[in-house]
């Protein structure tokens, strides 16, 4: 049995993003320990002690059950979906992709382990497209490395993510109210006194 549990691993069990994991990691103030696991084909990934997972897990969880696991706010928030060049002088087709609620803070973070990393396009991008504009974006024209980390021609990724974000909302976009939304109603009648 394996004594250290990767990130990836506890967003898998609970139901979150990666992001979250790692906020609550350092809100925690829990070690994250670097380790070659099974799962990560040799790599060093960031992991925990089964102990700060279980803790970990935890609190993710009594903040699932109090937010329904994420908040109406978190959900219609916009971040960042970015294509990142990890390795440019060596790996020029080598691609993190993925989202981010803080787009220079993500960047900060895989520069400590890729110092030469070059952001190639980012997108706005909520919270709830993340897997389908992983999907999109990976869908063709490239091949899985590991996790978010893709080989493939740069105009492609670029191209693919540029169709999919074209078809979604924008921050600005607004939904009208129905006259039957109580939401509506409530609104006027407000106006009215």
């Amino acid at each position: 049995m394996n004594k250290f549990i990767t990130f990836n691993e506890i967003a898998e069990k609970v139901g979150c993003g990666i992001d979250t994991v790692r906020r609550h990691v350092r809100k925690l103030e829990l070690e994250i320990v670097k380790n070659k696991t099974p799962s990560s084909s040799g790599a060093l990934v960031n992991c925990l002690s089964r102990d700060d997972s279980e803790i970990l897990i935890n609190a993710l969880e009594k903040r699932g059950t109090a937010s329904s696991n994420e908040s109406e706010s978190s959900i219609k928030r916009f971040g960042s979906f970015y294509l990142l060049q990890l390795v440019p002088e060596a790996l020029p087709n080598r691609f993190k992709i993925g989202y981010t609620d803080n787009l220079e803070q993500r960047l900060n973070e895989h520069r400590t382990s890729a110092p030469t990393s070059k952001l190639i396009k980012n997108w706005d991008c909520k919270r709830s497209w993340d897997y389908a504009a992983m999907d999109s974006i990976t869908r063709e024209g490239c091949e899985l490395v590991l996790n978010e980390v893709f080989e493939g021609d740069v105009n492609g990724f670029i191209d693919r993510g540029d169709r999919f974000f074209l078809n979604m909302p924008s921050q600005n976009t607004e939904v009208q109210l129905s006259k039957h939304s109580p939401v509506y109603i409530e609104k006027h009648e407000i106006g009215d006194l």
